[in-house]
């Protein structure tokens, strides 16, 4: 039994009654790849994170969730169960080079007459250039997104915010998975403003509660792809053997740079003449002593 089936998301139950995320058929995650292969010896939080990637349902864009289990029929009056059923939306490459805000291209029917036929159509977000800056990582960045991805910003009180509140599921974007890493590594590893200690550690006390350890930072927002290439490069990098003689030279060059090699000489002196001799003496005094004893 798989240890992940209880954070399997409804559709992976059966192929015929229920079916994956549209968005999702290209990262092709499956609860039952995380068994066996390289997929099972990626870390347990990755795995997690990618299991609430299809499980945990977004929030609702292109349409709006009516509220109960039951309502009234109009025209018969019986009551019927209420029916959710998403709008069909498809994320091109170009919304993971931008941030769209959950918008999507939809593909539907329309027809601009009465008596007309319905005519296939599709409706495509309004995306336009803007320029942002990053607090944390103290850059201007120019960004395709959408009206709707600059509402969330304002509300969220800042592009900084908005990156690292937003879940996966809601920012589908693969540029904004890949900042929110970025600035995640640079909080842990305090590395913004250098210079300037005073806003380094004003930055670290603002953005202080979304800090996770430097381990699961790294692995934030890496496609299943890159993962395996990942964990396959850190397996390989254990195997291959290391001749002592790099260790060496990588130790007595580190202990020069340092200057921690010239301290360990100075506190060795050079023997003098009489310090070299005196043991020599000493013992030919001995030995000659214990002779006379024994005659």
């Amino acid at each position: 039994m798989s240890k992940w089936k209880h954070l399997a998301p409804p559709w992976a139950a059966t192929q015929y009654k229920y079916w994956p995320p549209a968005w999702m058929k290209h990262e092709k995650i499956r609860p039952w790849r995380f068994d066996k292969g390289v997929y099972a010896r990626l870390p347990g939080h990755y795995i997690k994170r990618k299991l609430e990637l299809v499980s945990r349902e977004p929030i609702p864009v292109h349409w709006r969730p009516v509220q109960g289990k039951y309502k009234i029929h109009p025209r018969t009056g019986e009551r019927v169960r209420i029916q959710n059923v998403a709008i069909p939306v498809m994320y091109p490459k170009e919304a993971d080079q931008g941030l769209w805000g959950g918008e999507g291209v939809i593909k539907g029917y329309r027809k601009k007459k009465i008596k007309n036929r319905w005519i296939p159509s599709w409706w495509v977000p309004t995306i336009r250039k803007r320029v942002l800056y990053s607090e944390i990582l103290d850059r201007w960045m120019e960004i395709t997104m959408t009206e709707r991805a600059m509402m969330l910003i304002d509300d969220a009180y800042g592009f900084d915010f908005y990156i690292l509140k937003t879940h996966e599921t809601d920012l589908k974007s693969q540029l904004g998975m890949d900042l929110k890493r970025e600035m995640l590594l640079t909080l842990v590893r305090k590395s913004m403003y250098p210079d300037n200690p005073e806003k380094q550690q004003k930055i670290y006390k603002k953005y202080k509660k979304f800090i996770v350890p430097e381990y699961e930072a790294e692995w934030i927002g890496l496609s299943l792809e890159d993962a395996v290439k990942k964990k396959l490069a850190m397996e390989e990098k254990r195997r291959t053997p290391v001749a002592l003689q790099d260790i060496y030279t990588e130790e007595l060059v580190e202990s020069l740079q340092s200057g921690e090699f010239f301290k360990d000489q100075e506190q060795v002196k050079p023997k003098t003449l009489w310090e070299k001799i005196k043991p020599l003496i000493f013992e030919d005094t001995k030995e000659t002593d214990k002779k006379k004893k024994s005659r």
